[in-house]
């Protein structure tokens, strides 16, 4: 039996970006089968949910003046590489300070770790000159922290589980008041010739950040080159690297937003809510207000128009 998807894409099968349309929640959410595969079955996907089809793979930190760097001292030249990775630094430091005040643990936190990596002054010279990496792997737990609490980072969710991305990409859409069509992206990890060379795949250890675990959450990082005094290489956004590589790794499926209540409908008969994606009181929180914007949809008392077909099983 065949379990590729069958491209429906109106650029055709040359183009390096797969692009699906979806019209009714039901079949969107089959073409997210695990059963279902993409590129190849030897492929491991990963999958990422977009309340906006038109948004582009970009993490928060680089989208219009996100940059922390527009809240500092440095907003007469805040495009310069060097100013901004010392503002993230700088960034990073004063999440942990907060978390100290809350008393809360950072996994892999030290006085070694903040002297060595956190203080933007000490560490400079070993980005600017020395030309390591930024960011460097140091980094990632406590950016992974960060962005899974609201921080802006470099770094880009994903998930190994298509149906997580579906519901992050309907609850979402259900609070976004300007788009119509919101998206699921799919991205290949073991991609081969032309490989994407700049591109990282970054995994941190669940047992140490709980809603890496429960979303069974990875990372993205687009590497950039940069130098003192200069602006970041491009690109900075992924789908513009995958379509100038050449590289088939990268896929979309779309469904109009109003198709979102049903997504939540099945995700939730799945076991999947902000609850069980968010294990705290925000999640519980979260999910409740899903629901009730999935209900302010309907005038039906049984929830006609946001709950999905259902089918029987056939003797």
């Amino acid at each position: 039996m065949d379990l590729s998807i069958e491209t429906k894409a109106t650029e055709g099968d040359s183009m390096p970006i797969k692009e699906f349309e979806v019209t009714e929640a039901e079949e969107f959410w089959e073409m997210l089968s695990p059963q279902r595969y993409f590129f190849t079955p030897q492929n491991r996907p990963i999958f990422r949910g977009q309340a906006n089809a038109d948004w582009k793979l970009l993490p928060s930190i680089l989208r219009d003046h996100d940059h922390p760097i527009y809240s500092t001292l440095f907003r007469g030249t805040p495009y310069l590489s060097d100013q901004r990775i010392f503002v993230e630094i700088a960034t990073l430091r004063t999440f942990a300070e907060y978390c100290d005040s809350a008393g809360l643990r950072i996994q892999s936190d030290s006085s070694e770790f903040r002297s060595s990596y956190l203080d933007p002054i000490k560490v400079m010279d070993t980005f600017i000159f020395q030309r390591k990496l930024w960011p460097s792997p140091e980094y990632y737990e406590i950016m992974a922290l960060a962005q899974h609490y609201g921080l802006k980072t470099r770094l880009l969710d994903w998930s190994r589980r298509s149906y997580v991305a579906a519901y992050f990409a309907a609850s979402e859409a259900l609070f976004n008041k300007t788009s119509e069509y919101m998206a699921v992206w799919v991205l290949d990890t073991q991609m081969t010739i032309p490989r994407l060379d700049k591109l990282e795949f970054i995994r941190v250890p669940g047992g140490n950040n709980a809603n890496v675990a429960a979303q069974a959450g990875m990372f993205t990082l687009l590497r950039q080159k940069y130098a003192r005094g200069s602006v970041f290489a491009q690109p900075e956004e992924l789908c513009d690297y995958v379509v100038e590589s050449g590289s088939k790794s990268l896929a979309k499926i779309t469904l109009p937003v109003s198709e979102a209540p049903k997504i939540i409908d099945l995700c939730e008969r799945n076991g999947i809510t902000a609850a069980t994606l968010f294990p705290d009181f925000y999640g519980a929180a979260r999910a409740t207000a899903v629901q009730q914007a999935c209900w302010a949809k309907t005038e039906s008392s049984n929830g006609l128009g946001i709950r999905a077909k259902l089918v029987p099983i056939s003797k």
